[in-house]
């Protein structure tokens, strides 16, 4: 295995322009209503026709912003074409974030691509983020069947769950920063203003509507919550925008992720704003090993493959078994030299999956996620003293408590600040900072359960249910769940978390098989990966006083708690900037005290896998 991939490592130092290409700027494609949308093409200057690759991209095709052309692909002999979608850039239309129009659009751009003159009819797509996620959602259509193989790095598999309504909450923290970078964006003029005025005019006027038609609608009716049914009819341009239904499952991967039946190569991150769906994209794939894999490393979304072997192979990163890690232009390119060109470069025997454990700072191979070896266990809350600074100390015990007890915790939605967590919902943005490995601050207002230091490494792999019984004086309130990494100072550094709107709590008991959507994931019987409705007709309030059990979804991540070292979990009523309740959330939690109950009757708990032997320590 390791000789197969450095083979391919040596290719891929090739990187240095092994071919000279043209670039063709602003190509205008026709859309079947008449919608011109912009492009780059970039054509190598031999070899052609020759595999393309097509990337679809928010965030202009070239020159301000993130400009998405990487040019790996045409300097090693691919044709690559740069598209703004629909209503971004220097494209016409209306931009509406991944809708029904985008996607037919994308069915028309593979057939464009595979049809150019330079190009052999053999297409593959790439892009991070947005691009990632459209790779998903084009070859998911009827029409492109030209697509041999996708790389999709950080992209999203539930638009609600993953990250615009986490728990039930409005993810504050990410949704405003990345709409306001969008909308940035498509002000700028377009790129071929001076060539195609009146075109260049019609895109620009169309971006100024859309701030109206879209994004501020948007933002207004998710903020609004349950009373948005409140507003005149008129102004529900999104009806029931902070549930989920129809908006957000057309814009989610994983509602047809069986239709892909492409080579997919995803990338994850343990503390990416996707977190939460590449495991489960990856999970969903009807693939062979040697078609489907997933890489997670240790990054935020912004800061993915950083720490991999570097483009030329210096400073090479291996995993526990010997493997080299390329970086992930490296690992591009050979997945698409091997699907796209029919190269045997031994990226098919690359691990299926390559997982970076926090903690131990390693990474391991494995054939499956979560790990091979992966046993499950439950961990109670108890009232024995525990380690931490908060308003309440208690232990994570192997066994629930003799008797009962109960917490108080007040509702502070702006609790969570001083967090990881803040840097991750803010996309790495605010990496370095004060709080980022300490989560002490934030715990100091909320309920700390802590393990006895560990003799031995406690690995832990995959998602995490936190059953949490909660009553309040009012009729709702938000429990977030914190999983953390406490070191022998005292240092207690987040490793995953999840958090759940009280009134949201109804379960979908349907077990997920041959299915990854609308289905709970249970291990050995028991909920490990619980899958809440989140629409209106399943919010029930709680009645106040009442003990009530609250099943959250803690985020999947790869750890091992070293020696020395204790598990911890944080209970706490806010999350914030990462998450704001909305307006009905806020009148019916404000002012509400709420009280967590452990011990035989209301039995408090995680359940989560654990890998006996560690993978790596």
């Amino acid at each position: 295995m390791t000789a197969a991939v450095l083979a391919l490592m040596a290719r891929g130092t090739a990187l240095a322009a092994t071919t000279s290409y043209n670039v063709v700027s602003d190509v205008r494609i026709p859309m079947s209503d008449g919608v011109m949308l912009d492009s780059d093409e970039y054509i190598p200057t031999t070899g052609c026709p020759c595999p393309t690759i097509l990337v679809q991209t928010p965030y202009r095709k070239s020159g301000a912003g993130v400009s998405e052309g990487n040019t790996i692909f045409p300097s090693n002999g691919y044709a690559m074409i740069v598209v703004d979608v629909r209503g971004t850039g220097s494209s016409e239309g209306l931009w509406d974030s991944f809708g029904g129009r985008e996607q037919q659009d994308s069915v028309t751009l593979v057939q464009w691509a595979a049809s150019r003159p330079f190009s052999n009819g053999v297409l593959g797509l790439s892009g991070v983020s947005y691009a990632a996620i459209n790779q998903f959602l084009t070859v998911e259509q009827p029409g492109t069947k030209a697509v041999k193989a996708i790389f999709p790095i950080v992209p999203m598999s539930d638009a609600y769950r993953d990250v615009t309504w986490a728990g039930g909450t409005e993810d504050s923290g990410f949704i405003p920063l990345w709409l306001g970078l969008v909308n940035g964006l498509n002000f700028i003029p377009a790129q071929d203003a001076g060539s195609e005025p009146e075109i260049a005019l019609n895109a620009e006027s169309q971006h100024a509507m859309d701030v109206a038609e879209f994004g501020g609608p948007v933002v207004l009716d998710a903020a609004l919550g349950g009373y948005e049914m409140m507003l005149p009819p008129a102004f529900q341009t999104y009806p029931d925008q902070a549930y989920d239904g129809p908006f957000y499952r057309l814009r989610s991967p994983i509602r047809n992720i069986a239709r892909v039946q492409v080579p997919t190569f995803i990338v994850g991150g343990t503390y990416d704003l996707f977190q939460r769906g590449e495991p489960i994209l990856f999970n969903g794939l009807m693939l062979s090993a040697s078609q489907k894999k997933l890489m997670i490393g240790p990054w935020y979304h912004t800061t993915a493959g950083n720490g991999l072997t570097a483009d030329d192979g210096s400073n090479p990163v291996y995993d526990s078994k010997g493997n080299l890690l390329p970086s992930l232009n490296n690992l591009q390119l050979a997945w698409f030299d091997h699907w796209l060109k029919g190269i045997g470069n031994g990226i098919d025997t690359f691990p299926a999956v390559e997982t970076y454990y926090l903690g131990a700072g390693k990474w391991a191979p494995d054939t499956r996620y979560p790990a091979s070896r992966t046993t499950y266990r439950s961990w109670y809350l108890s009232a024995a003293p525990g380690s931490g600074a908060a308003l309440y100390a208690g232990s994570l015990a192997p066994a629930v408590d003799s008797g009962d007890t109960t917490v108080t915790l007040p509702w502070i939605p702006v609790d969570g600040t001083c967090s990881r967590s803040t840097t991750q919902w803010t996309a790495g943005l605010v990496s370095g900072w004060l709080c980022e490995n300490d989560n002490r601050p934030s715990e100091v207002l909320g309920a700390t359960f802590t393990t006895p230091p560990f003799a031995t490494p406690y690995a832990i792999s995959g998602p995490i249910d936190a059953t949490v019984w909660i009553s309040s004086t009012a009729t709702d309130t938000q429990v977030v769940a914190t999983v953390s990494d406490v070191d022998p100072s005292g240092a207690s550094s987040q490793v995953t978390a999840g958090t759940l709107v009280a009134s949201l709590r109804a379960l979908t008991t349907t077990p997920c098989r041959s299915i990854v959507a609308d289905c709970s994931v249970y291990a050995k019987g028991h909920l490990i990966e619980p899958w809440h409705p989140y629409t209106r007709a399943s919010q029930v309030a709680l009645t106040p006083g009442v003990p009530t059990p609250l099943e959250i979804e803690i985020f999947p991540t790869s750890a091992v708690i070293e020696p020395g070292h204790s598990l911890r979990l944080t209970i706490t009523t806010g999350d914030f900037p990462h998450e704001t309740p909305t307006s009905s959330t806020v009148v019916d939690s404000a002012g509400g005290i709420d009280t967590l109950y452990i011990g035989p009757d209301h039995p408090s708990s995680i359940y989560l896998g654990t890998v006996s032997p560690a993978p790596v320590s």
